[in-house]
């Protein structure tokens, strides 16, 4: 007889995360339907904000509202989907807003899935994309509730 190699484990999870100065400023913004952004230790802007500088170390305490469209950079999309996770197919994009120098990570819409051959042409490199706010907003990622084609 041989002993079982795995073993299933529920896990319910919820606590409570610290954000701190600099994400409490970004999530409060995003409840207002406003993304900030911050720079100061160098001429980087960083979207989401950093406290401090990836190059220099020093504090980035200079914020900047940014206009919530940008340039799409690259995107993946998930076939595979997980319990409590969004409905599959979707895609995830790497979102270079206007006046950031960092890529914010979101999901992006309007892509047709039935030929996974062409999705790449759909939306190549450097195409336009704009924020889609929730209707009801708490100061959370989400709040975004996506990003979409700029037309």
């Amino acid at each position: 007889m041989t002993s079982p190699t795995t073993q299933q484990v529920h896990w319910d999870l919820h606590y409570d995360i610290h954000l701190g100065e600099t994400w409490g400023k970004f999530m409060t913004g995003l409840k207002d339907k406003k993304i900030y952004a911050n720079t100061g230790g160098s001429n980087k802007v960083y979207v989401p904000p950093m406290a401090y500088c990836e190059e220099s170390f020093r504090p980035n305490d200079t914020w900047v509202e940014l206009s919530g469209e940008g340039d799409l950079e690259v995107f993946t999309v998930a076939w595979q989907g997980f319990r409590g996770g969004p409905k599959t197919p979707y895609a995830i994009g790497g979102i270079r807003l206007d006046g950031a120098d960092t890529l914010l990570m979101h999901y992006v819409v309007g892509l047709d899935f039935s030929d996974p051959a062409n999705i790449r042409s759909q939306l190549p490199k450097g195409s336009r994309v704009r924020a889609v706010w929730a209707e009801e907003r708490s100061g959370q990622i989400l709040d975004i509730a996506h990003f979409e084609p700029a037309v």
